[in-house]
This record gives C-alpha cells, structure tokens and sequence, in this order.
C-alpha cells in the first residue's frame, strides 16, 4: 500500500503533536515532583505500582492511561482541568464570556465592599 504525501505530512504532524503534548506532561508531572521533593521510588509506593513503571512511564517509553494520569495527579495535587482548555472557551464562547463578566462583577463588588 503507498501512503499519499498528505497522508504521510497528516501522520507525521500527529507524530510531533504527540511527542509534544508526550513532553510537557511528563515535564510538568516531573517539576511537581521535584517541587515536592517527591521520588519516582515514592511516588511508585503511593500508587501501588513498581519504580521501573514509573520511569517508564515518565521517559515517555511506555504509554500512560488516562486512569494513571489520573492517579499521578491526584498525587501530587496536580489540576487536569486545565486540558482542551482553549478548545472549550473557543468552542463555548458565552461560558467564557460569562465566566470573565463574573469575574469582572466579584472585582467590582470587592473594590466597592473595600472602598466602603
């Protein structure tokens, strides 16, 4: 079977995606970790899984589940709720709207309550 060039640049721009998204998450897992002065050994221990799986995990060689992401993060206080979320504000304009008028009501209701 011949891929197409378009097929070709499509799956090699996954590639790089992955790789990227693959990077930062394990980065930032890796900065938490260091912040707290938690090691792959403890944090192994805390999830009930081996150290070798940890570092597997970690280097990017193995694949981690969402379920482990998960896991990792509640760990180490770690928020998810930040993923696909440009996505989500592009997609539902008016939360977002919504969401920076609150935030703009709650401003104006502590500088007034503090000018008072």
């Amino acid at each position: 079977m011949i891929m197409s060039t378009k097929s070709k640049n499509s799956s090699r721009a996954r590639d790089l995606a992955r790789g990227s998204h693959l990077f930062r998450v394990t980065e930032d897992i890796l900065v938490a970790m260091e912040d707290l002065g938690i090691t792959k050994s403890e944090l192994a221990i805390r999830l009930g899984i081996s150290k070798p799986r940890i570092s597997q995990l970690l280097k990017g060689s193995s694949n981690m589940t969402i379920g482990t992401l998960s896991d990792i993060s509640f760990e180490l206080g770690l928020n998810l709720d930040k993923t696909f979320k440009e996505y989500s504000e592009q997609r539902y304009p008016l939360n977002s709207a919504r969401s920076r008028s609150q935030s703009l009501a709650k401003k104006t209701v502590r500088r007034n309550i503090q000018s008072f």
